[in-house]
């Protein structure tokens, strides 16, 4: 990965998630490094579908989470992750 998760955890995006919220991303995060494309929007299906338990993510606070992680994640992998993400906005 390419930044320390406890860094990115530090953002903005992430202060104000609940606890258990904010496991979810971080498992997510962990999982990402070195997968490929369809790997990635694999992982992001399930991942949406674990932050819908409780209560959900305002459409704002998952951008803003989404754009953290994949900044975290490497340049090579950034490109792709936009990509994944920006076909799939409509489903947030």
């Amino acid at each position: 990965m390419a930044a320390d998760l406890n860094e990115l955890f530090k953002k903005e995006a992430f202060k104000n998630l609940e606890p258990d919220k904010l496991e979810v991303f971080r498992k997510f995060a962990t999982q990402l490094d070195g997968k490929s494309g369809p790997e990635i929007m694999s992982l992001y299906m399930k991942f949406s579908k674990e932050l819908s338990r409780g209560r959900p993510l305002t459409h704002g606070e998952k951008l803003a989470v989404i754009e953290a992680i994949g900044e975290s994640l490497p340049q090579t992998d950034q490109a792709k992750f936009k990509n994944i993400t920006k076909m799939l906005e409509v489903f947030l």
